[in-house]
């Protein structure tokens, strides 16, 4: 397995502590021995409860660990579970220093596994540093078999790889858990086996990882105005083709929405997935970065569960929200500045068919290195829709609730809903409608007309914010509705 090799390389190369970042210790104690193994090497396991085992079951203070390491034969790898906690004792972590010399000499190696990376200072240096991975298919297919040995049966070979498809993003652990529960139900795995695998694998990423399947995708024709944004689109699903690779393009890596609140930033996401023909998922990142000391392992273990998964689109919204205050100058700390780092250097280097489709409001609380060329393949303003893309809207809400939009005069209506967002003319048929509804009679133009008089649009409260949202967007962004209205925008931005 490619991560044992790793571990086997770098302990070769005189590496005394290798620190594992990894909640799987079942996996990452295989991967250990195997690595010891590799080099006919002895393999030991510490914990505080067990101590050294096989050679020093006594050894169970972090110090008598040490001494225990020092004294017993070479070659040695030692999986040390916790061992992170024990060098906040300053004792321990000076005593470490002091042999690691000594253990890289006679070559003994500690491993130590952790859920999180947590090193005092000064012993960063000493230390390499690994992530294990989440299983891949080979490992996925070794967890299926064990798990149809344990229930008993046989698969076939396509059902088998339908199976450890559905499987990936998953953890060892997770992925026993699901091919069990899916064995029981359908022990043939066929679809509906395949579909529990599938079900358990978004339970435990929402409840995880923060990711969660968004199963009601949306067409393009539910999308009113923002042409500029669906050709540009339509253009860039092509990529994901397959003759697209040959002819030396790399998949879309996804695209940044900005701009006025209510105007389409949410549906135009589940769009983009839907052109692309790929699965929706949703990085609920405030959550994610909200863990405290934890949230750089979930915010890399949230990432990786994407890239697992590709080809997919997945949709960060409301972005800003996640990264205010992380840019230099902003006030923000040193551990939000990281996080912000290692999300915009994860959008720059990506390797998986993960297009990301960010969306924010308030651009003055963008940190700029998210805007930066490399990060998304293109930034869209997206603005109060014009007369043409309102009628759009007015009819995709109109046909949606089951009415005709022929003989509403709805040209009449968009002219008068003016500076109106696509949720508020949402709002103008949804009224409507009651409207009707209360009178007990078909709806009539007037209805919606009345809706329209009464509602009060955003625009009119904020005005000039959206203004000086439009006058940022000139020249730093393209426009995600038609072309013909880029005039009209900037007339009216200028007041």
């Amino acid at each position: 397995m490619k991560t044992a090799r790793e571990i086997a390389e770098l302990w070769s190369a005189g590496a005394a502590v290798v620190f594992l970042v990894t909640e799987e210790e079942e996996r990452a104690v295989a991967l250990c021995q195997a690595a010891a193994q590799s080099f006919q090497a002895t393999a030991g396991v510490w914990s505080s409860q067990r101590g050294l085992t096989p050679m020093a079951p006594a050894a169970r203070e972090p110090l008598a660990l040490l001494e225990a390491l020092l004294k017993a034969p070479a070659p040695l790898l030692v999986a040390a579970l916790d061992f992170h906690q024990a060098l906040r004792d300053p004792q321990v972590a000076r005593r470490l220093r002091d042999v690691a010399g000594r253990l890289s000499a006679e070559g003994r190696c500690l491993a130590i596994i952790g859920p999180r990376l947590e090193l005092p200072p000064g012993l960063s240096p000493q230390v390499s540093v690994l992530r294990l991975p989440l299983p891949g298919e080979e490992e996925l297919s070794a967890i299926l078999d064990l798990a149809v040995t344990h229930v008993g049966g046989a698969l076939d070979a396509g059902r088998r790889h339908k199976a450890v498809a559905a499987a990936l993003g998953l953890g060892e652990v997770q992925a026993r858990r699901a091919f069990l529960r899916a064995l029981r139900l359908d022990p043939a795995m066929g679809e509906a086996g395949v579909a529990a695998v599938v079900e358990e694998k978004v339970r435990l990423l929402a409840t995880d990882l923060g990711l969660t399947l968004v199963e009601a995708v949306a067409r393009p024709e539910d999308l009113g105005g923002l042409d500029g944004f669906k050709a540009w689109l339509a253009e860039r699903a092509m990529a994901f083709q397959p003759g697209a690779r040959a002819f030396g393009l790399q998949a879309p890596r996804g695209v940044l929405l900005l701009g006025v609140q209510g105007c389409g930033k949410s549906l135009a996401s589940k769009v983009a997935a839907a052109t692309l023909g790929v699965p929706l998922l949703r990085l609920d990142l405030p959550r994610v970065l909200g863990a405290g000391e934890g949230a750089e392992e979930n915010l890399a273990r949230a990432l990786e569960a994407a890239e697992a998964n590709a080809p997919l689109a997945l949709w960060v919204d409301e972005i800003e929200k996640a990264f205010a205050g992380s840019a230099p100058g902003q006030g923000g700390d040193a551990r939000a500045a990281r996080l912000l780092g290692a999300f915009s250097t994860w959008l720059q280097e990506r390797q998986g068919a993960v297009f990301v489709v960010a969306t924010a409001n308030d651009v003055t609380r963008l940190p700029p290195e998210l805007l930066r060329r490399g990060r998304f393949d293109e930034l869209f303003f997206v603005d109060l829709p014009d007369a043409e893309a309102r009628r759009a809207i007015l009819a995709v809400h109109l046909r949606r609730r089951g009415r005709d939009p022929e003989g509403l005069d709805l040209p009449a209506l968009a002219q008068q809903c003016a500076d109106f967002s696509g949720a508020e003319l949402e709002q103008v048929v949804v009224g409507g409608l009651h409207r009707a509804y209360a009178l007990q009679r078909p709806l009539d133009p007037q209805d919606l007309r009345r809706v329209a008089q009464d509602l009060v649009p955003l625009y009119r409260t904020y005005e000039e914010s959206i203004k000086a949202l439009r006058e940022w967007a000139r020249g730093r962004a393209r426009i995600a509705g038609r072309e013909g209205a880029v005039v009209d925008l900037f007339r009216r931005a200028g007041g």
